[in-house]
């Protein structure tokens, strides 16, 4: 009576949730929040995560650890990633649903994303600005949906609204009178 996995490869090598659990965490931590294009003086990009930095300028290349300030400053959009690592071991272990799953996978990239929009319309509108193109990644997000789509999570047990409805006792006496 066991149900058929949605996946042939998922009937051969069911998931650990922890292997799920470890992978999205240093995801969420090394996988960059944000990038950028700036041209003054040159063409410039960056790539910013929560535990590091990356620099490409005409004037050098800088690869760096996130100091003390910036990982304070950064920690919230980790923690709320983590949240997302979180979930999907919850998913894995079949104590949550895909929809919610998504759903805080979603929140958890929204406030580097609402950060990011106002500061990119001043730029936008500064008339002697530099040319800027910049904005989130959505790397860890992108890595939950592959994970979910290509090795399925079990189903959840069902909850009460999906259950089966019964007929009230007294329904059923008056029935049988």
């Amino acid at each position: 009576m066991s149900e058929k996995p949605a996946t042939p490869l998922a009937k051969d090598n069911p998931v650990n949730p922890l292997v799920v659990g470890i992978m999205m965490a240093l995801v969420a931590l090394l996988a960059p929040l944000m990038f950028s294009f700036t041209f003054h003086d040159g063409l410039c990009f960056g790539v910013l995560a929560v535990l590091w930095g990356f620099t490409l300028t005409p004037w050098g290349t800088r690869l760096e650890t996130s100091d003390t300030f910036t990982f304070a400053i950064l920690m919230p959009f980790g923690l709320l990633r983590l949240a997302y690592a979180c979930q999907m071991v919850r998913l894995y272990m079949a104590r949550t649903t895909k929809k919610r799953t998504l759903a805080l996978g979603i929140v958890s990239e929204l406030p580097i994303t609402i950060l990011l929009v106002p500061i990119f319309i001043m730029l936008l509108l500064h008339p002697d600005g530099p040319m800027v193109l910049f904005g989130p990644t959505f790397i860890l997000l992108i890595v939950g949906i592959l994970i979910i789509r290509l090795k399925p999570p079990p189903k959840p047990p069902e909850i009460w609204e999906e259950m089966p409805e019964e007929k009230p006792w007294l329904v059923e006496e008056s029935t049988n009178a």
